[in-house]
């Protein structure tokens, strides 16, 4: 064996090992299948945690992203350049404004804001397989529900874990080669180690500044499919307010296609939206329904994912 071929064996026991880790260190995520999982091509502390003065945290990768290996998992059909490991890399970006806690030994650092995860192929795929610009493998956008995601670890430690899961968070998958449209339930669970320093609150009691290697996994229920080339699938995300800033919850978000088909979901307690699955390349009405609140729809072009639409009441 070559060692080169040595390497990844390694590298491939190593990330087993912690994507065992992160399954028994958090709780059971219903009955979903692994469709992805990544683990880094250099084990180095690539994923940052800042505390910005006690005021936020933000947490991102180093400059560049993440140089990692990427592979799909269960599903069906996918062509040969997609099948086994992708050369990839993996940005992760969000900042926190709630700070943190230490019970029993116990941190927990909440991310109570949107966390958006982007998993790019380092080259296109061939012409004629998926959509976009064929080097989306997965793009994970995860917003506080009932509850808030969070950096979990041992006060004092040096490993922490991520992960999310619907209904407590909303959690929502696209990739220019995979359709979660079937999808029902969604989670992802991220293990990091050697995270340096060790674990502990820092100014304005936020998690001090600390970074780490760190490796993942992604499941649903059903698995996602591949159909084949297809018009690239987009998503339509954003939140509600009031007049206050605070979130409206609750409030009934309509997104109306070009061909007139209409879909309509519910804000969360957040006040955040998501529509999946929709195809690029339209122009999208999207719009707020309230008896309390005028808001002013939205035309939207989608030449990608919108992601950061805000609405405010205009009376």
């Amino acid at each position: 064996m070559n060692i080169f071929l040595q390497k990844i064996y390694l590298l491939r026991v190593v990330s087993s090992c912690a994507l065992l880790a992160v399954l028994f260190a958090v709780p059971a995520l219903g009955s979903t299948v692994t469709f992805a999982q990544f683990f880094e091509q250099n084990g180095t502390q690539d994923f940052v945690w800042t505390n910005n003065g006690g005021i936020s945290g933000t947490f991102s990768n180093v400059v560049g992203g993440s140089p990692i290996w990427f592979s799909y998992q269960n599903i069906a059909g996918l062509p040969a350049e997609l099948q086994g490991i992708q050369i990839a890399h993996m940005s992760v970006t969000t900042t926190a404004f709630q700070s943190g806690t230490v019970v029993l030994s116990n941190l927990n650092q909440p991310l109570d804001q949107v966390i958006t995860i982007d998993i790019t192929r380092d080259t296109p795929a061939s012409p004629g397989t998926g959509g976009g610009n064929r080097t989306r493998l997965l793009r994970v956008v995860i917003s506080p529900a009932m509850n808030n995601p969070a950096l979990i670890g041992n006060n004092g430690g040096n490993s922490a874990t991520l992960s999310a899961t619907t209904p407590d968070h909303i959690v929502t998958f696209s990739s220019h080669f995979i359709s979660f449209g079937a999808t029902t339930d969604r989670n992802m669970a991220l293990s990091f180690s050697s995270v340096t320093p060790a674990l502990t609150l820092g100014a304005g009691s936020f998690l001090q500044s600390v970074t780490a290697a760190g490796s993942g996994t992604f499941a649903s229920d059903p698995v996602p499919s591949y159909g084949g080339p297809t018009a690239a699938a987009v998503r339509v995300a954003g939140r509600v307010l009031r007049p206050n800033g605070s979130p409206a919850r609750n409030a009934l978000v309509r997104l109306t296609d070009q061909n007139g088909a209409m879909r309509s979901v519910r804000t969360s307690a957040f006040g955040y939206f998501t529509f999946e699955d929709i195809q690029a390349g339209q122009a999208v009405v999207v719009s707020v329904m309230s008896k309390m609140y005028q808001y002013q729809p939205q035309l939207i072009s989608l030449s990608d994912s919108a992601t950061d639409l805000t609405f405010m009441p205009v009376n």
